[in-house]
């Protein structure tokens, strides 16, 4: 396993770090537990998380709580990297933005919230001072506060059900450009009825809906990763085309293609 983690920045209760990781094997990790409490947020990738009350996948569309002495055991696909946002909070921190309710559970972001969180890590990157970076923390964990009484569902339904809703989200984070339910059904070996009915029962969310989060965020990554293009970006995503591209894109994050470039790379301060 290659593991990397760079520290972005650190202030008055919290670490901002970026962690990246490539597995050789989907093997488990061994056990470990975090001292503090640390807000996972899923750049890029798909993996599998257990820990205390809750197992299953993360994606892009997610974060997690890792709370303090919980052991935790990770499963990464083969050869492929994983890359997320870690928020370390200190005791006073965690208390005064998220209280006492820290579900085991996932939660499911908004694309706004997504946004948040890289333009944070971009302008920790450019040398943001102590004072901006802490308010952004602050703000960003105001926003996850109410989804911490939303967690996605815990997968109490069938093993094979579960089971199924993570292959598909695994499939769809693989590759978001899936053009057709149809090919992603068979690729599961189930029907297109089966896999939408099972698919928002697990989820609380249409398989479309999803699928355009994921491209969203998909976006993102590939314009912080300096894609001039929006046009190839349209293509490769499964967009139909450039102006269908910004149309999702503005509705999910609230501005448009054209100006997450300079909010990506931190040249832009972002309200």
């Amino acid at each position: 396993m290659t593991r990397a983690t760079f520290r972005l920045a650190t202030g008055a209760g919290f670490v901002l770090d970026d962690l990246r990781i490539v597995e050789r094997t989907r093997s488990w990790s061994e056990p470990e537990a975090a001292p503090r409490l640390r807000v996972v947020f899923v750049r890029r990738g798909c993996f599998r998380v257990r820990s205390p009350g809750w197992h299953g996948v993360v994606d892009p569309v997610t974060a997690y709580l890792r709370r303090p002495d919980d052991e935790q055991r990770i499963a990464h696909r083969p050869d492929t990297e994983d890359a997320c946002t870690v928020v370390t909070l200190d005791e006073t921190l965690a208390s005064e933005a998220l209280g006492e309710r820290l579900p085991a559970r996932p939660l499911l972001t908004s694309g706004r919230m997504d946004l948040a969180h890289r333009i944070l890590v971009a302008r920790a990157r450019c040398g943001a001072d102590e004072f901006e970076l802490a308010e952004r923390v602050v703000r960003l964990l105001g926003d996850l506060l109410p989804l911490t009484k939303d967690a996605l569902p815990s997968g109490s339904g069938a093993p094979s059900h579960q089971r199924l809703v993570e292959s598909a989200r695994e499939l769809l984070a693989g590759d978001p450009g899936w053009h057709t339910l149809d090919g992603l059904a068979a690729a599961l070996g189930v029907s297109r009825s089966h896999l939408s009915r099972v698919f928002r029962a697990g989820t609380g969310e249409t398989l479309t809906r999803f699928r355009a989060r994921l491209r969203v965020r998909a976006a993102l990554d590939r314009i912080e990763a300096g894609e001039t293009s929006l046009a190839l970006l349209a293509a490769d995503l499964g967009f139909a085309d450039h102006a269908h591209l910004t149309r999702t894109v503005r509705g999910e994050l609230g501005t448009p293609p054209s100006r997450l470039r300079r909010l990506l790379d931190g040249t832009q301060r972002a309200a």
